[in-house]
């Protein structure tokens, strides 16, 4: 099995297990910390908290004093990223409550964090952490936060899918650059995104908020560059950027239920990537190929 069909099966089977996971409230307010697809989870669960919990990257903190009365959380699927494992020993050492969101409660994140809460999900053999493990990072750090989800995944699947194959034709590959384009939760869904099209077609993908990129990455974008911007009622926004001649794609993803725009859009981004795959004819994921790049990667990641 190649590695992208190993990604599709991961995709149609989260939905069996999101429905299951259930977790209970343990805080009001947190400091979330991970890295790349992590550092999504936490910042989606900033968003849908109103910034009662914040996210930050393990770097945000190397040289940060430590909030006494905050509970630390540090997701991360392996339990391996270095710069993590660093911050939330120094965190537990000063006194502070750190919980650790991973996929491997022996992991030396785990060992390091004061307390463990399992990812309740069944991670396929996927090169990478895999679509199921992003979704139910998401759901669990709600949870922790008091966030009480309605059990309808399979309805958020479904839609995302119908949305994705509604697109799929009118949306190309990237030939150079492209900006995916979002305001608050859709920025956090603009930068997973840049994250999955880096890691399958080795493109280079850049995540920015929507007004901010008028303000100066505009001025740099060229007309061979693509733009996609995942919409909440912003087509017009959408339509004078096309008049200046970029290839501009537009979903229009918003939904007056939060919690149906962040699944239904979560499911929309992982299937019209897949699809982009078929489409292009890729079976391997790009990174897996690039070895001395995957390497420096992990010997930065990771090393001890």
């Amino acid at each position: 099995m190649n590695s992208i069909e190993s990604l599709k099966l991961d995709f149609d089977s989260q939905i069996r297990e999101l429905n299951k996971i259930d977790n209970e409230k343990i805080f009001d307010e947190c400091i979330y910390v991970g890295s790349g697809d992590s550092y999504v989870a936490g910042l989606i669960a900033e968003y849908l908290t109103n910034h009662k919990c914040r996210c930050y990257s393990p770097s945000d903190l190397s040289n940060s004093r430590f909030l006494q009365d905050k509970t630390y959380c540090f997701i991360s699927v392996t339990g391996r990223t270095r710069a993590n494992i660093e911050i939330a020993r120094r965190v537990t050492e000063s006194g502070i409550r750190t919980i650790a969101v991973t996929l491997n409660k022996n992991s030396k994140l785990a060992q390091v964090c004061n307390e463990t809460v399992p990812l309740k999900i069944t991670k396929g053999y996927t090169p990478t952490a895999g679509f199921s493990t992003f979704a139910a990072n998401v759901t669990t750090c709600l949870q922790l936060a008091g966030i009480i989800l309605p059990k309808k995944f399979d309805i958020w699947y479904k839609k995302g899918l119908e949305l994705s194959l509604s697109s799929i034709e009118s949306v190309k590959l990237p030939k150079d650059t492209c900006h995916i384009l979002g305001n608050n939760l859709s920025y956090a869904l603009a930068l997973y995104s840049s994250f999955q099209m880096a890691e399958f077609f080795g493109c280079t993908v850049i995540a920015h908020k929507l007004e901010e990129f008028c303000h100066s990455p505009i001025f740099g974008a060229k007309k061979s560059h693509d733009i996609w911007i995942l919409g909440q009622n912003e087509e017009q926004m959408s339509l004078r950027l096309q008049k200046l001649g970029f290839h501009l794609s537009y979903f229009e993803l918003y939904n007056s239920e939060i919690h149906t725009h962040l699944f239904e859009s979560i499911f929309f981004m992982q299937n019209l990537i897949l699809l982009l795959a078929k489409k292009y004819g890729y079976t391997e994921l790009q990174y897996v190929k690039m070895k001395d790049v995957l390497k420096a990667s992990s010997d930065i990641i990771y090393a001890q």
